[in-house]
């Protein structure tokens, strides 16, 4: 099957690195503009831009905290000045603070909250905005399987990951009407640099309740997104899917 995003401009936040990378390398693989947010990866996202260049593929890049107000109202506002409007979001940027619920600090409560959720609600409300002018929009939130299977010392991510589910069905609610479809991917045990210390630890505990026996790659996670971000998703919308080899279901 293939995909074209030709002349569709699209943000990735956290896109730099992990499945963001591979999300922001397929979508401009498939013809979109890219927008290739990032907080503090700018070696990580310069290289990736760079190779994009090598290809003859264009992209822009934007450093903003996602979970800061002012700094979201400062990357919207380039998107609308370059470019005038935004037709795919993916809300990827997302961080771990993994301790056992007794020992958990308020702050590292608190910035998961703000990074995983409170910064894809600033990113929707004004990524939906300049959607609207065109009827038409795809918003992508990467949540995980953590949302809906527990883990210890997760109970920040994970209800973080939760609140996204809610929150991704909630704006399918409302925007399904404006022509805007919102939809949550759950990504299994993918191997990227956040996953990494979890792997070493418990890789093959993790192995024996994966039924594929094995851990997910990033671009299996990106294939989703582009599909969810074309037309040929445009009857799906408030769906959570998960890319991860059968762990949800085992």
């Amino acid at each position: 099957m293939v995909i074209d995003l030709t002349g569709k401009i699209a943000l990735v936040t956290g896109g730099a690195r992990g499945i963001g990378r591979e999300t922001s390398l397929r979508l401009a693989e498939a013809g979109a503009r890219v927008v290739i947010n990032y907080q503090k990866s700018l070696e990580a996202a310069e290289a990736l831009k760079a190779e994009l260049a090598g290809r003859g593929l264009e992209t822009d890049l934007f450093q903003a905290d996602v979970s800061k107000p002012e700094e979201v109202d400062a990357l919207f506002a380039r998107i609308r000045d370059r470019h005038g409007r935004l037709d795919i979001l993916v809300n990827n940027a997302g961080i771990i603070k993994d301790t056992l619920l007794l020992n958990m600090d308020l702050s590292d409560w608190d910035r998961v909250h703000d990074v995983n959720l409170k910064g894809a609600f600033l990113c929707t409300r004004a990524a939906a905005e300049l959607m609207m002018l065109h009827h038409a929009g795809k918003i992508i939130n990467i949540a995980s399987v953590g949302a809906i299977r527990g883990g210890r010392g997760q109970t920040n991510y994970a209800s973080s990951k939760g609140g996204l589910l809610a929150f991704t069905r909630a704006c399918a609610v409302e925007l399904g009407s404006k022509g805007i479809q919102v939809n949550a991917v759950l990504p299994g045990m993918i191997q990227t640099d956040m996953s990494r210390l979890v792997r070493k630890r418990a890789g093959e505990t993790l192995l024996e309740r994966i039924p594929m026996g094995r851990f997910g790659e990033p671009t299996e996670v990106a294939h989703l997104v582009v599909f969810l971000a074309s037309d040929r998703a445009d009857y799906i919308t408030g769906q959570a899917i998960a890319v991860d080899g059968g762990f949800s279901v085992a």
